[in-house]
Protein backbone atom coordinates (compact mmCIF):
# COMPACT_ATOMS: atom_id res chain seq x y z
CA UNK A 1 0.00 0.00 0.00
CA UNK A 2 1.15 3.54 -0.71
CA UNK A 3 2.75 4.70 2.58
CA UNK A 4 1.28 8.16 2.07
CA UNK A 5 -2.27 6.79 1.84
CA UNK A 6 -4.30 6.86 5.03
CA UNK A 7 -6.74 4.09 6.03
CA UNK A 8 -9.91 6.09 5.29
CA UNK A 9 -8.84 6.83 1.72
CA UNK A 10 -7.85 3.21 1.22
CA UNK A 11 -11.28 2.04 2.29
CA UNK A 12 -12.93 4.63 0.10
CA UNK A 13 -11.09 3.35 -2.94
CA UNK A 14 -11.14 -0.41 -2.39
CA UNK A 15 -13.68 -2.29 -0.28
CA UNK A 16 -15.95 0.74 -0.20
CA UNK A 17 -16.42 0.62 -3.95
CA UNK A 18 -19.19 -1.87 -3.25
CA UNK A 19 -21.22 0.76 -1.38
CA UNK A 20 -24.17 2.02 -3.47
CA UNK A 21 -23.81 5.66 -4.36
CA UNK A 22 -20.02 5.53 -4.58
CA UNK A 23 -19.00 6.70 -8.05
CA UNK A 24 -15.33 7.47 -7.65
CA UNK A 25 -12.23 5.93 -9.20
CA UNK A 26 -9.13 4.42 -7.65
CA UNK A 27 -5.50 4.57 -8.74
CA UNK A 28 -2.27 3.39 -7.17
CA UNK A 29 -1.67 6.88 -5.86
CA UNK A 30 -5.07 7.24 -4.22
CA UNK A 31 -8.53 8.58 -5.05
CA UNK A 32 -9.03 10.86 -7.99
CA UNK A 33 -9.61 14.51 -7.21
CA UNK A 34 -13.30 14.37 -8.20
CA UNK A 35 -14.07 11.42 -5.91
CA UNK A 36 -16.52 12.29 -3.09
CA UNK A 37 -15.67 10.62 0.21
CA UNK A 38 -18.21 8.01 1.19
CA UNK A 39 -20.26 8.19 4.37
CA UNK A 40 -18.93 6.71 7.59
CA UNK A 41 -19.76 3.00 7.97
CA UNK A 42 -20.30 1.85 11.56
CA UNK A 43 -21.04 -1.70 12.68
CA UNK A 44 -23.31 -1.20 15.68
CA UNK A 45 -22.77 -4.67 17.13
CA UNK A 46 -19.47 -6.44 17.58
CA UNK A 47 -17.68 -8.36 20.30
CA UNK A 48 -14.01 -8.75 21.16
CA UNK A 49 -12.62 -10.98 23.89
CA UNK A 50 -9.51 -12.88 24.96
CA UNK A 51 -9.35 -16.66 25.47
CA UNK A 52 -12.71 -17.69 26.94
CA UNK A 53 -11.13 -20.60 28.79
CA UNK A 54 -9.38 -18.12 31.11
CA UNK A 55 -10.65 -16.35 34.24
CA UNK A 56 -11.44 -13.02 32.47
CA UNK A 57 -11.90 -11.14 35.71
CA UNK A 58 -13.62 -13.92 37.65
CA UNK A 59 -11.98 -15.70 40.59
CA UNK A 60 -10.59 -18.49 38.40
CA UNK A 61 -11.15 -20.16 35.01
CA UNK A 62 -13.51 -22.75 36.50
CA UNK A 63 -15.86 -20.03 37.78
CA UNK A 64 -16.01 -18.46 34.35
CA UNK A 65 -16.49 -21.86 32.69
CA UNK A 66 -19.51 -22.57 34.90
CA UNK A 67 -21.03 -19.23 33.93
CA UNK A 68 -20.66 -20.22 30.27
CA UNK A 69 -22.21 -23.61 31.06
CA UNK A 70 -25.16 -21.84 32.64
CA UNK A 71 -25.66 -19.83 29.45
CA UNK A 72 -26.57 -22.94 27.44
CA UNK A 73 -30.18 -22.77 28.59
CA UNK A 74 -30.65 -19.29 27.10
CA UNK A 75 -29.30 -20.51 23.75
CA UNK A 76 -31.28 -23.76 23.56
CA UNK A 77 -33.69 -24.05 20.66
CA UNK A 78 -32.17 -21.13 18.77
CA UNK A 79 -28.69 -22.50 18.13
CA UNK A 80 -27.80 -25.66 16.24
CA UNK A 81 -27.20 -28.44 18.76
CA UNK A 82 -26.86 -32.20 19.07
CA UNK A 83 -30.24 -32.55 20.78
CA UNK A 84 -33.54 -30.71 20.90
CA UNK A 85 -34.89 -32.20 24.14
CA UNK A 86 -34.27 -29.66 26.97
CA UNK A 87 -33.44 -32.45 29.42
CA UNK A 88 -29.95 -32.45 27.90
CA UNK A 89 -29.35 -28.84 28.93
CA UNK A 90 -26.55 -28.68 31.53
CA UNK A 91 -27.43 -26.81 34.71
CA UNK A 92 -24.88 -24.22 35.92
CA UNK A 93 -23.39 -26.34 38.72
CA UNK A 94 -23.99 -29.76 37.19
CA UNK A 95 -20.92 -31.96 36.73
CA UNK A 96 -21.11 -32.78 33.03
CA UNK A 97 -17.54 -32.18 31.88
CA UNK A 98 -18.48 -28.95 30.09
CA UNK A 99 -15.77 -27.51 27.82
CA UNK A 100 -15.59 -24.62 25.40
CA UNK A 101 -14.08 -26.70 22.63
CA UNK A 102 -12.41 -25.90 19.36
CA UNK A 103 -14.12 -24.62 16.22
CA UNK A 104 -16.97 -22.95 18.06
CA UNK A 105 -18.41 -26.05 19.74
CA UNK A 106 -19.33 -26.31 23.42
CA UNK A 107 -19.37 -29.93 24.63
CA UNK A 108 -20.60 -31.89 27.64
CA UNK A 109 -22.00 -35.32 28.51
CA UNK A 110 -25.43 -35.89 30.05
CA UNK A 111 -27.78 -38.88 30.42
CA UNK A 112 -25.06 -41.07 28.98
CA UNK A 113 -24.85 -39.14 25.71
CA UNK A 114 -22.33 -36.75 24.19
CA UNK A 115 -23.93 -33.32 23.75
CA UNK A 116 -22.86 -30.17 21.98
CA UNK A 117 -24.08 -26.75 20.89
CA UNK A 118 -22.59 -24.61 18.16
CA UNK A 119 -21.70 -21.40 19.98
CA UNK A 120 -19.21 -19.89 17.56
CA UNK A 121 -18.39 -20.14 13.85
CA UNK A 122 -16.38 -23.12 12.70
CA UNK A 123 -13.62 -20.73 11.61
CA UNK A 124 -12.97 -19.90 15.27
CA UNK A 125 -10.38 -22.57 16.04
CA UNK A 126 -10.15 -21.36 19.65
CA UNK A 127 -12.63 -19.27 21.68
CA UNK A 128 -10.74 -16.03 21.11
CA UNK A 129 -11.69 -12.90 19.16
CA UNK A 130 -9.15 -10.18 19.81
CA UNK A 131 -9.59 -6.60 18.55
CA UNK A 132 -6.91 -7.04 15.89
CA UNK A 133 -8.96 -9.86 14.35
CA UNK A 134 -12.07 -7.69 14.31
CA UNK A 135 -10.17 -4.84 12.68
CA UNK A 136 -9.02 -7.18 9.92
CA UNK A 137 -12.67 -8.09 9.23
CA UNK A 138 -13.67 -4.43 9.23
CA UNK A 139 -10.91 -3.36 6.87
CA UNK A 140 -11.67 -5.92 4.20
CA UNK A 141 -15.37 -4.99 3.86
CA UNK A 142 -15.04 -1.25 4.37
CA UNK A 143 -16.25 -0.71 7.94
CA UNK A 144 -14.75 2.39 9.56
CA UNK A 145 -15.82 1.92 13.17
CA UNK A 146 -17.54 -0.61 15.37
CA UNK A 147 -19.55 -0.40 18.58
CA UNK A 148 -18.21 -2.87 21.13
CA UNK A 149 -21.11 -4.41 23.01
CA UNK A 150 -20.08 -5.89 26.32
CA UNK A 151 -20.16 -9.43 27.67
CA UNK A 152 -18.10 -12.63 27.86
CA UNK A 153 -16.08 -11.43 30.85
CA UNK A 154 -16.60 -10.02 34.35
CA UNK A 155 -18.20 -6.58 34.19
CA UNK A 156 -15.63 -4.68 36.25
CA UNK A 157 -12.64 -6.28 34.53
CA UNK A 158 -14.16 -5.57 31.13
CA UNK A 159 -14.90 -1.95 31.94
CA UNK A 160 -11.69 -1.12 33.76
CA UNK A 161 -9.19 -3.26 31.85
CA UNK A 162 -10.04 -5.02 28.61
CA UNK A 163 -12.53 -2.74 26.84
CA UNK A 164 -10.83 0.35 28.24
CA UNK A 165 -7.63 -0.78 26.56
CA UNK A 166 -9.43 -1.35 23.24
CA UNK A 167 -10.88 2.14 23.01
CA UNK A 168 -7.63 3.69 24.25
CA UNK A 169 -5.54 1.94 21.59
CA UNK A 170 -8.00 2.35 18.70
CA UNK A 171 -10.10 5.46 19.43
CA UNK A 172 -10.84 6.02 15.75
CA UNK A 173 -12.04 2.44 15.19
CA UNK A 174 -13.91 1.31 18.31
CA UNK A 175 -16.81 2.95 20.12
CA UNK A 176 -16.93 1.60 23.65
CA UNK A 177 -20.08 0.85 25.63
CA UNK A 178 -19.97 0.02 29.30
CA UNK A 179 -21.76 -1.87 32.07
CA UNK A 180 -23.00 -0.91 35.51
CA UNK A 181 -24.98 -2.81 38.15
CA UNK A 182 -28.18 -0.75 38.46
CA UNK A 183 -30.07 -3.42 40.39
CA UNK A 184 -33.33 -2.05 41.78
CA UNK A 185 -33.33 -4.64 44.58
CA UNK A 186 -30.35 -2.82 46.10
CA UNK A 187 -30.46 0.33 48.20
CA UNK A 188 -30.27 3.92 47.03
CA UNK A 189 -26.62 4.30 48.02
CA UNK A 190 -25.65 1.43 45.71
CA UNK A 191 -27.59 2.95 42.81
CA UNK A 192 -25.98 6.34 43.40
CA UNK A 193 -22.54 4.71 43.42
CA UNK A 194 -23.27 3.00 40.11
CA UNK A 195 -24.24 6.33 38.57
CA UNK A 196 -20.88 7.69 39.70
CA UNK A 197 -19.23 4.68 38.04
CA UNK A 198 -21.07 5.46 34.83
CA UNK A 199 -20.01 9.09 34.93
CA UNK A 200 -16.37 8.12 35.42
CA UNK A 201 -16.56 5.54 32.62
CA UNK A 202 -17.80 8.18 30.19
CA UNK A 203 -15.84 11.23 31.28
CA UNK A 204 -12.52 9.59 32.20
CA UNK A 205 -12.34 6.28 30.32
CA UNK A 206 -13.98 7.44 27.10
CA UNK A 207 -17.04 5.18 26.83
CA UNK A 208 -19.83 6.50 24.62
CA UNK A 209 -22.81 4.31 25.49
CA UNK A 210 -24.39 2.23 28.24
CA UNK A 211 -24.87 -1.40 27.26
CA UNK A 212 -25.84 -3.32 30.42
CA UNK A 213 -27.41 -1.81 33.52
CA UNK A 214 -30.63 -3.22 35.03
CA UNK A 215 -31.00 -7.00 35.49
CA UNK A 216 -33.29 -8.75 33.04
CA UNK A 217 -36.92 -8.66 34.19
CA UNK A 218 -36.76 -5.51 36.28
CA UNK A 219 -39.23 -2.82 35.13
CA UNK A 220 -37.47 -0.14 33.08
CA UNK A 221 -40.25 2.33 33.88
CA UNK A 222 -39.83 2.01 37.64
CA UNK A 223 -39.46 5.52 39.16
CA UNK A 224 -36.18 4.47 40.83
CA UNK A 225 -34.71 4.04 37.35
CA UNK A 226 -35.45 7.63 36.37
CA UNK A 227 -32.10 8.79 37.72
CA UNK A 228 -30.36 6.42 35.34
CA UNK A 229 -32.13 7.75 32.26
CA UNK A 230 -31.48 11.33 33.39
CA UNK A 231 -27.78 10.51 33.78
CA UNK A 232 -27.62 9.15 30.22
CA UNK A 233 -29.23 12.34 28.92
CA UNK A 234 -26.83 14.51 30.91
CA UNK A 235 -23.81 12.51 29.71
CA UNK A 236 -25.16 12.56 26.13
CA UNK A 237 -24.88 8.81 25.64
CA UNK A 238 -27.34 6.31 24.17
CA UNK A 239 -28.57 3.44 26.32
CA UNK A 240 -29.41 -0.11 25.31
CA UNK A 241 -32.98 -1.03 26.18
CA UNK A 242 -32.99 -4.58 24.90
CA UNK A 243 -35.90 -6.98 24.79
CA UNK A 244 -36.63 -10.59 24.00
CA UNK A 245 -35.17 -14.05 24.47
CA UNK A 246 -38.17 -14.67 26.72
CA UNK A 247 -41.92 -15.38 26.52
CA UNK A 248 -44.28 -13.39 24.33
CA UNK A 249 -45.97 -11.87 27.36
CA UNK A 250 -42.71 -10.74 28.92
CA UNK A 251 -41.45 -9.47 25.57
CA UNK A 252 -44.50 -7.27 25.00
CA UNK A 253 -44.37 -6.07 28.60
CA UNK A 254 -40.74 -4.99 28.08
CA UNK A 255 -41.70 -3.04 24.97
CA UNK A 256 -44.46 -1.28 26.92
CA UNK A 257 -42.01 -0.31 29.66
CA UNK A 258 -39.55 1.06 27.11
CA UNK A 259 -42.31 3.08 25.47
CA UNK A 260 -43.14 4.60 28.85
CA UNK A 261 -39.49 5.54 29.39
CA UNK A 262 -39.03 7.00 25.91
CA UNK A 263 -42.22 9.06 26.25
CA UNK A 264 -41.19 10.45 29.65
CA UNK A 265 -37.64 11.18 28.50
CA UNK A 266 -37.78 12.38 24.85
CA UNK A 267 -34.13 13.45 24.96
CA UNK A 268 -33.02 9.90 25.77
CA UNK A 269 -31.52 7.98 22.85
CA UNK A 270 -32.50 4.30 23.19
CA UNK A 271 -31.20 1.40 21.11
CA UNK A 272 -32.37 -2.20 20.90
CA UNK A 273 -30.13 -5.01 19.59
CA UNK A 274 -30.89 -8.28 17.73
CA UNK A 275 -33.99 -6.86 15.96
CA UNK A 276 -35.74 -7.10 19.32
CA UNK A 277 -34.64 -10.70 20.02
CA UNK A 278 -38.04 -12.25 19.41
CA UNK A 279 -37.93 -13.23 15.74
CA UNK A 280 -39.69 -16.60 15.69
CA UNK A 281 -41.49 -18.71 13.08
CA UNK A 282 -45.29 -18.30 12.88
CA UNK A 283 -45.77 -21.76 14.37
CA UNK A 284 -44.05 -20.76 17.60
CA UNK A 285 -46.48 -19.81 20.42
CA UNK A 286 -44.32 -16.78 21.22
CA UNK A 287 -44.40 -15.45 17.65
CA UNK A 288 -45.46 -11.86 17.00
CA UNK A 289 -45.86 -10.01 13.71
CA UNK A 290 -42.35 -8.54 13.60
CA UNK A 291 -41.67 -5.65 13.52
CA UNK A 292 -45.13 -4.16 14.18
CA UNK A 293 -44.70 -4.55 17.94
CA UNK A 294 -42.30 -1.57 17.82
CA UNK A 295 -44.43 0.75 15.68
CA UNK A 296 -45.67 2.89 18.58
CA UNK A 297 -42.08 3.28 19.78
CA UNK A 298 -40.87 4.29 16.33
CA UNK A 299 -43.35 7.17 16.32
CA UNK A 300 -41.48 8.73 19.23
CA UNK A 301 -38.26 9.20 17.24
CA UNK A 302 -35.82 8.41 20.06
CA UNK A 303 -35.89 4.61 19.81
CA UNK A 304 -33.60 2.78 17.36
CA UNK A 305 -33.78 -0.86 16.27
CA UNK A 306 -30.71 -2.76 15.16
CA UNK A 307 -30.75 -4.95 12.03
CA UNK A 308 -28.16 -7.34 10.60
CA UNK A 309 -28.80 -10.07 13.17
CA UNK A 310 -29.27 -12.78 10.53
CA UNK A 311 -28.45 -15.32 13.24
CA UNK A 312 -32.15 -15.19 14.03
CA UNK A 313 -32.63 -17.45 10.99
CA UNK A 314 -29.53 -19.65 11.34
CA UNK A 315 -31.30 -22.85 12.37
CA UNK A 316 -32.53 -24.42 9.12
CA UNK A 317 -34.39 -27.12 11.05
CA UNK A 318 -36.58 -24.34 12.48
CA UNK A 319 -36.89 -21.98 9.50
CA UNK A 320 -36.43 -24.12 6.40
CA UNK A 321 -33.89 -23.65 3.62
CA UNK A 322 -35.30 -20.49 2.03
CA UNK A 323 -35.53 -18.38 5.17
CA UNK A 324 -32.24 -19.58 6.66
CA UNK A 325 -30.11 -18.67 3.65
CA UNK A 326 -28.56 -15.40 2.44
CA UNK A 327 -29.94 -12.83 1.67
CA UNK A 328 -32.53 -13.73 4.36
CA UNK A 329 -35.89 -12.64 2.88
CA UNK A 330 -37.60 -12.20 6.26
CA UNK A 331 -34.83 -9.84 7.37
CA UNK A 332 -35.31 -7.77 4.22
CA UNK A 333 -39.09 -7.69 4.67
CA UNK A 334 -38.80 -6.41 8.26
CA UNK A 335 -36.53 -3.58 7.13
CA UNK A 336 -38.80 -2.72 4.20
CA UNK A 337 -41.90 -2.55 6.41
CA UNK A 338 -40.22 -0.15 8.82
CA UNK A 339 -38.75 1.96 6.04
CA UNK A 340 -42.08 2.39 4.27
CA UNK A 341 -43.77 3.55 7.47
CA UNK A 342 -41.04 5.44 9.33
CA UNK A 343 -38.04 5.99 7.07
CA UNK A 344 -34.43 5.12 7.82
CA UNK A 345 -33.50 7.27 10.83
CA UNK A 346 -34.57 4.73 13.44
CA UNK A 347 -32.54 1.77 12.08
CA UNK A 348 -28.96 0.69 12.76
CA UNK A 349 -26.86 -2.05 11.16
CA UNK A 350 -24.99 -4.42 13.50
CA UNK A 351 -23.51 -7.79 12.55
CA UNK A 352 -22.92 -9.36 15.98
CA UNK A 353 -19.42 -10.48 15.09
CA UNK A 354 -17.81 -12.95 15.54
CA UNK A 355 -21.03 -14.93 16.06
CA UNK A 356 -22.43 -13.84 12.68
CA UNK A 357 -19.97 -16.29 11.13
CA UNK A 358 -22.24 -19.14 12.18
CA UNK A 359 -24.67 -18.06 9.47
CA UNK A 360 -22.80 -16.02 6.86
CA UNK A 361 -19.64 -14.09 6.08
CA UNK A 362 -19.10 -10.57 7.38
CA UNK A 363 -19.40 -9.28 3.79
CA UNK A 364 -22.72 -11.06 3.33
CA UNK A 365 -24.00 -9.52 6.55
CA UNK A 366 -23.26 -5.96 5.50
CA UNK A 367 -24.51 -6.75 2.00
CA UNK A 368 -27.98 -7.50 3.39
CA UNK A 369 -28.17 -3.72 3.75
CA UNK A 370 -25.65 -2.60 1.14
CA UNK A 371 -27.02 -4.57 -1.80
CA UNK A 372 -30.43 -5.93 -0.78
CA UNK A 373 -32.36 -2.79 0.18
CA UNK A 374 -33.14 -1.54 -3.32
CA UNK A 375 -36.27 0.15 -1.93
CA UNK A 376 -34.05 2.67 -0.07
CA UNK A 377 -32.36 5.76 -1.43
CA UNK A 378 -28.56 5.79 -1.25
CA UNK A 379 -28.74 8.54 1.36
CA UNK A 380 -31.09 6.56 3.58
CA UNK A 381 -29.02 3.40 3.20
CA UNK A 382 -25.99 5.35 4.40
CA UNK A 383 -27.93 6.34 7.51
CA UNK A 384 -28.58 2.69 8.38
CA UNK A 385 -24.98 1.70 7.62
CA UNK A 386 -23.49 4.30 9.91
CA UNK A 387 -25.01 7.75 9.75
CA UNK A 388 -27.55 7.06 12.48
CA UNK A 389 -24.94 5.49 14.75
CA UNK A 390 -22.59 8.43 14.17
CA UNK A 391 -25.36 10.79 15.22
CA UNK A 392 -26.43 9.06 18.43
CA UNK A 393 -22.85 8.28 19.57
CA UNK A 394 -21.57 11.76 18.72
CA UNK A 395 -19.04 10.64 16.10
CA UNK A 396 -17.88 13.11 13.45
CA UNK A 397 -18.35 11.81 9.91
Amino acid sequence: MNPNLDRRRFLTGSAALAVPGFAGTWTASGCSSETPERSLVIDHHLHVFPDQTGALGYDDPDTHNRIMQGAVRSLWGRFVASHTDPRYIPEPDEEVGFTQGKYGIWRWRKHGEDCWIRRGPQTMSDPIHEPEQMLAHMDIVGVDMGVIQTGYMAKVWGREVYYADCIRRWPDRFIGTTDIDYDLTKDDSHLASELETLERAVEELGYRGLCSHMPKGQPRDDPRADALWKACIRLKIPVFLDTGFNSKGDYLREIGEIENVCRRFPELQAVNAHQGSNVLPPSDPNHVDNPTEFFELFKLGNFHLEFGYVLAWENEAVWGARDSEFPYPRHKDMIRRIYECFGARIMLWGADMPWAGRACTYKQCIDTIRHHTEFMTDEDRSLVLGGNAARIYGVAG
